[in-house]
């Protein structure tokens, strides 16, 4: 494995890691300021006293109300496999952003960024950068503030793995006011993140190898700052045949979804952090080592595995995707890699009337 969990600059030095967990909304920090005053209450407007005038104290305690987005289209490989991929991040609000904002940006399987985009005003770093095919890196995109009703783009140039699979797998980006920024607060959350994928020729047919890997789980509602949910990921081998599954174990690879962690308690053997973060909008890489002998009780019979998954605190109530990919390891080999991976997700919700 070739990683590196760093912060590496090339426009200045780097932000620190944002490690620790993070409440979106910043309850905890503002839940003083905001009792009386209601919860999407602008500076501007809470600013004004009875008869009209400022009240200094107390519009400092307000945050800004800002609305960050990000969007982007699909990019298509060239011939070379080199694809260029513009995103788009803005501010719906007219309130400017005035702590820090960043873009993170999360890489599909089998592409790898050769150089972090440079983007004026802007610090781009590595939070974690692995140039393994089946393992994604995370790029940080950081900004001191961002204006009001703006937006900037940010191209983020992709090269493609030499042993890519036929569908492209997935990406994701997402915008959001950092760890500790309490001058700034997001009114919507739904609107920060984005899934991207690629448009590419079609690859060369492979060779066959000797299994056929991928799995499937039962997605379930993942209750926002509730107790964790014991998820059983499914991995099949449809090359598997009677006392004939695989030989070595396979390494099934994921990173988080926003706002969703895998806590310590409850996960299972062989299972590790390949960088791990609490930050709602940082997801964490894991891998785990499924076992020799998936396929042994045919192609049907799946090897299941739970994996522990909880919402965080502050998580919007929307569906929040990653995705997953199972490759065979030692003399296990696959030619076909489209069904080994692909996304997965969970709906966040709450236990109260809307």
């Amino acid at each position: 494995m070739h990683n590196q969990t760093h912060e590496q600059s090339i426009a200045g030095s780097a932000e620190p890691g944002l490690l620790g967990r993070r409440n979106m909304i910043k309850a905890a920090t503002l839940g003083a300021a905001a009792i009386g005053l209601g919860g999407s209450l602008s500076r501007e407007a809470a600013a004004a006293g009875p008869q009209g005038s400022a009240d200094p104290a107390r519009n400092a305690l307000l945050p800004n109300i800002v609305n960050l987005y990000c969007t982007s289209a699909a990019a298509i490989y060239d011939g070379s496999g080199n694809a260029t991929m513009t995103i788009t991040v803005g501010n719906f609000s007219s309130v400017a952003a005035t702590g820090p904002v960043s873009l993170k940006v999360i890489t599909p399987f089998y592409a790898n960024v050769n150089s972090l985009p440079s983007v004026s005003g802007a610090t781009s770093s590595w939070l974690y950068q692995n140039t393994d095919a089946d393992v994604p890196s995370i790029i940080k995109v950081a900004f001191s503030g961002f204006p009001a009703n703006s937006s900037t783009t940010v191209t983020v140039s992709f090269s493609l793995d030499p042993g890519a699979s036929g569908p492209a797998p997935l990406g994701r980006a997402i915008f959001t006011t950092d760890a500790g920024n309490t001058q700034d607060q997001d009114s919507d959350l739904t609107r920060n993140t984005w899934a991207f994928l690629f448009v590419k020729s079609s690859l060369p047919t492979p060779a066959p190898g000797n299994t056929n890997l991928f799995y499937t789980l039962s997605e379930q509602p993942l209750v926002t700052g509730g107790a964790a949910a014991s998820v059983p990921f499914n991995f099949y081998n449809g090359a598997g045949t009677l006392l004939d599954g695989t030989d070595h174990v396979a390494h099934f690879t994921f990173s988080t979804p926003f706002y969703t962690r895998v806590p310590s308690s409850g996960r299972p053997a062989g299972f590790t952090a390949l960088y791990e973060n609490d930050d709602p909008a940082i997801p964490s890489v894991y891998r785990l080592a499924v076992p020799a002998g998936i396929g042994a009780l045919g192609p049907a019979a799946p090897t299941t595995i739970n994996i522990p998954f909880q919402a965080q605190t502050g998580a919007p109530k929307m569906r929040s995707i990653s995705s997953g990919i199972v490759l065979p390891t030692g003399t296990d080999t696959q030619g076909d890699l489209s069904t080994s991976h692909h996304r997965f997700g969970f709906l966040n919700v709450v236990n109260t009337a809307v």
